[in-house]
């Protein structure tokens, strides 16, 4: 019975105990967290606000460095003084500037405040503001707002030579303004005021109780300063209060049920049963800290329980740490370059979408991204092999470390790299970082025996003004590497959207002749070669045309160096070769005697070994006699790579072809590889015969190609000839071939076909 008594009263006076502290800790819980949340609750509309007030001031901004920029368009000074301009161009360039921003009204004006051209609905009396005047008097650029048609304007002046002509004036919707920029609430409301009135509002009901905040213009808010607009943010009351009604009385029903719970269950314990539990309570609770579950004392099922509770402990503790070791070690090698250490293409793509969710990163604070391209690298890696490639990849990564301490540096892959930097407010500090950049991979590299030269070209895009997505930064820093690679590596370039142009126009072109070569839109010229001791026509040059359907004629300073940068062009100069040499075939079988066709052969042809059998296989197919053709070769291309240029000249000079250097004098050939070439003629490059009649160094230059060639026993040409006294000095130099403008331009076969018919029949056919 004593037992029954005992157990009753634990139950009792642990269940009240229990029921009395969670009712406490309930109701202090309560009024705290609604002082909190009521805190909170302004707090966050402050914020709100605040967020608000600096998205409008950049937005403004954003607006008067857009509206000022459009007034620096030429097209406006020439829509001032050329009406057709106003029709043709301008309401473009105004449908452009309309995208994307709240545009309500634009205007043209005169230096007399008229206006000479206007757009979209509704245009104010412009000429009566006084800002309009201090923009055409002082040159500067004004804003002011019109509490009666909420509207923002913003008055640029149209200078030309530094003397202001005219003012362009934009008006802007502030309640679209608000509307698109400021953040808010679906709830919110704002409303931008003015002294004079209410400007513009969003979602504002008048019948609606409201828990708001006002902000006037702060030092970060220049523009609204001037604009004197103080902004207004608030939120229903009632949606204060739904929240922290459902908060509150939720919290209150949980608490009850809890401390019903926790009743029932103190209740349920007895003494003795209760006492070893808590006690295996306690030990689990604290194994963290090494402390042992067993023994516990009670010789039963929970001593059982804690021995087995503490050898799964120990097993599934092995487990995790091992685990954690895998992870960290699968995430690192995830995020991580093996070869040097540094963080990895995905590793950047994470890191950079990780940037653009921060805020202020749109702000005045910019993004720089850095593409960084090894010039020298691939030649490195194939002419001394794999293990020092990447040595030399791990010395870069090093020295790079060191210079970039601050920003954050990545293997974007192979010999690439990226930079990226929160650019600092002077883009002279940035550009101190590139050329130390630039200064620094222009450093040697000792390499065992080699001291290597590897240099970089590096491309430079800014967040947001550059674009607003991983792709398209990406792209634009890697078309600003090009261009500093184009000019000759070792520099770096800022990305501007005349590359972008000049990018897109290059694949167009690229994209063009591959279509051009296919349906058959290239055409060959022949511009004839002239004995000039006896007139006659001893060969021409296969000169390509493209004939594009809606460009016209294209000549080939426009496409050919965009070929050469692909495998493009020895598809090109495979076609002109055969038609060349098809035309060639025809024109000896119709009795016609045009003497050899010469024709350009591109580097990447020059260094194929497989020419020989290329062109043998165009001869066959063509008809076309071996000593009908010529192919030249510029000195540069040979000297890229002699050791395997000149077997590959040997050969086709065993099938019977002839061989010239063109534009000899240009390059950089030693005499010692001239005496292996088997050339058989020099062609004298037109920039020494253009300038011969004034510049006795010329002179001299072709002089000693002539005894150069004579010494040889090579043949001689010169090209660009257009006087009659540049003919007289050849001849009288000892040049007897050549080329140009005094003779004929380049010609389509029928019209070579009549100037052949027009000469005298040659005496010299042998080489039909």
């Amino acid at each position: 019975m004593r037992r029954h008594s005992l157990k009753w009263r634990l139950i009792l006076r642990v269940s009240g105990l229990v029921a009395l502290a969670m009712t406490v800790v309930t109701l202090t819980v309560a009024y705290v967290m609604r002082h909190e949340l009521d805190n909170q609750s302004r707090a966050m509309l402050d914020e709100l606000a605040r967020s608000s007030q600096i998205q409008l001031e950049n937005r403004i901004a954003y607006l008067v460095e857009s509206t000022r920029r459009l007034a620096d368009n030429p097209f406006m000074i020439n829509g001032l003084v050329d009406s057709q301009a106003r029709i043709d161009d301008l309401p473009k360039l105004i449908d452009n500037f309309h995208e994307g921003t709240s545009l309500s009204a634009f205007a043209l004006l005169d230096f007399d405040g008229k206006p000479v051209f206007q757009a979209h609905d509704w245009l104010p009396r412009f000429n009566q503001s006084p800002e309009l005047r201090a923009a055409l008097a002082l040159g500067v650029t004004a804003l002011y707002s019109d509490v009666e048609s909420g509207q923002l304007f913003i008055i640029a002046p149209v200078s030309y030579y530094q003397t202001t002509q005219g003012a362009l004036v934009a008006g802007f919707d502030l309640a679209k303004l608000a509307s698109r920029h400021a953040s808010r609430s679906a709830q919110a409301y704002l409303r931008i005021l003015h002294p004079q009135g209410v400007v513009a509002q969003v979602s504002y009901d008048a019948n609606q109780t409201f828990i708001s905040t006002r902000l006037a213009p702060a030092a970060d808010t220049p523009y609204l300063g001037q604009l004197g607009l103080t902004l207004e943010s608030g939120l229903p009351q009632s949606q204060f209060d739904a929240v922290m009604t459902v908060t509150l009385s939720r919290f209150i029903g949980i608490s009850v049920i809890l401390t019903l719970a926790s009743a029932m269950i103190a209740a349920g314990m007895g003494q003795g049963i209760a006492r070893p539990i808590l006690e295996l309570h306690r030990r689990v609770s604290r194994a963290d800290d090494g402390e042992r579950c067993s023994p516990l004392g009670t010789d039963d099922e929970l001593e059982s329980l804690a021995e087995a509770f503490d050898q799964r402990t120990s097993a599934l503790e092995a487990a995790r740490f091992q685990l954690v070791q895998q992870r960290d070690q699968f995430e690192y090698e995830a995020n991580h370059d093996a070869l040097t250490g540094l963080p990895n293409r995905y590793n950047f793509d994470q890191r950079f979408a990780e940037l653009l969710r921060q805020p202020g990163v749109t702000g005045r604070q910019q993004l720089a991204l850095v593409y960084i391209d090894l010039d020298r690298f691939k030649l490195i890696n194939d002419s001394l092999g794999h293990p020092v490639g990447d040595s030399v990849l791990q010395t870069v990564a090093q020295r790079m470390q060191l210079l970039t301490q601050g920003c954050e540096l990545f293997r974007h892959g192979g010999d690439e790299f990226m930079l990226m930097v929160t650019a600092p407010a002077q883009l002279t500090q940035l550009e101190v970082l590139l050329e130390r950049i630039v200064d620094t991979l222009r450093q040697p590299i000792l390499m065992g025996e080699h001291n290597l030269d590897v240099r970089g070209s590096l491309g430079v895009t800014f967040y947001p003004q550059d674009g607003h997505d991983r792709e398209t930064l990406l792209r634009n820093a890697d078309i600003a590497m090009y261009q500093a690679k184009n000019t000759g590596g070792g520099h770096y370039r800022i990305f501007d959207e005349e590359m972008s142009r000049v990018a897109y126009d290059r694949m167009a072109i690229e994209a063009g002749v591959r279509r051009a070569i296919e349906r058959s839109e290239l055409v060959v010229y022949y511009q004839p070669q002239i004995d000039l001791r006896s007139s006659q026509l001893t060969g021409s040059e296969a000169l390509v045309r493209w004939h594009h359907p809606e460009r016209g004629l294209i000549m080939p300073g426009v496409f050919i160096p965009i070929a050469e940068e692909s495998r493009l062009i020895v598809d090109l100069g495979e076609y002109v070769m055969r038609e060349a040499c098809r035309q060639q075939a025809q024109w000896y079988r119709e009795g016609r005697a045009p003497g050899r066709v010469s024709v350009n052969l591109a580097g990447r042809q020059i260094q194929d070994p497989g020419l020989p059998g290329i062109v043998e296989g165009i001869l066959a197919e063509t008809g076309c006699r071996a000593e009908w053709l010529e192919l030249e070769v510029t000195e540069g291309f040979i000297m890229q790579d002699p050791a395997r240029a000149i077997p590959t000249l040997k050969r086709l000079r065993e099938m019977g072809i002839s061989l010239a250097i063109d534009d000899f004098g240009t390059g950089y050939s030693s005499l010692a590889y001239l005496k292996r070439l088997p050339v058989t003629r020099l062609k004298i490059d037109q920039s020494f015969v253009r300038n011969s009649a004034l510049n006795p160094d010329d002179v001299a230059i072709i002089e000693v190609i002539v005894a150069l060639g004579n010494n040889l026993g090579l043949d001689l040409i010169a090209e660009g000839v257009e006087t009659p006294h540049q003919r007289e000095l050849l001849l009288k130099l000892g040049c007897f071939a050549a080329q140009g403008f005094l003779f004929s331009r380049p010609l389509p076969p029928k019209e070579l076909e009549a100037f052949l018919d027009a000469l005298p029949a040659p005496q010299d056919r042998a080489l039909g």
